[in-house]
């Protein structure tokens, strides 16, 4: 009894031994999100040659999309450089006497460096937290005084949270939340605050 019970002990040792040294190793890796949802924050719009006092400008859920190229160190956080696209139409300009709609859009073009911490287990769920600095390319256009046509290149960053699920060796389906941000874009008819919630679906390959 004795000998089997040292046995099974053995073969749950050299199971669990085996399972957590599943993909433990360095790899590269390409990641796309490919279904972005960008919940664009109400951004107050300061020093406007348009009115006399600060307003909001409100827009639309829009669209965002990212690819990165990363390396994943195992047991320390991944790093990857990343570009990634958001778009949103602009809604309406919230002033003191009044709103007035907008029918044009406002879009971000951002490149960051991203750092990862993956909280590894023995399932094939690993969920993660990140953060990234860089610098974003953001570009409105709006027919009317209170924004104009203009672009600016601002610092930016980025925090979220985001869950994997490993359908084999190579390949890892991910859902992801990130808070993007940037200082205020300064355009010739004023500084515009910008940041977004964004919700991500996407793929991982490992290689």
């Amino acid at each position: 009894m004795k000998r089997n019970i040292f046995i099974i002990s053995g073969c749950i040792m050299l199971l669990s031994l085996t399972t957590s040294a599943y993909g433990a190793e360095e790899k590269t890796y390409l990641s796309a999100s490919f279904f972005g949802l960008g919940l664009f924050s109400d951004a107050e719009v300061s020093n406007s040659k348009a009115s006399t006092t600060d307003f909001t400008v409100e827009a639309d859920t829009g669209f965002a999309v990212g690819a990165a190229l990363g390396y994943d160190f195992y047991g320390f956080p991944r790093i990857e450089a990343e570009i990634a696209y958001q778009n949103n139409a602009l809604d309406k300009v919230s002033t003191t006497v009044g709103n007035v709609s907008l029918h044009d859009n406002i879009d971000s073009l951002a490149f960051l460096v991203n750092g990862y911490w993956d909280f590894t287990n023995r399932s094939f769920w690993t969920p993660y937290l990140s953060a990234g600095l860089g610098a974003a390319l953001i570009n409105v256009d709006d027919n009317t005084a209170y924004l104009g046509n203009d672009s600016a290149t601002v610092f930016a960053y980025q925090f979220g949270a985001g869950l994997g699920y490993a359908v084999n060796e190579e390949i890892t389906l991910e859902g992801k939340y990130r808070y993007f941000a940037t200082t205020n874009a300064e355009f010739a008819n004023g500084e515009v605050e910008y940041a977004s919630h964004n919700i991500y679906a996407g793929m991982r390959y490992s290689f």
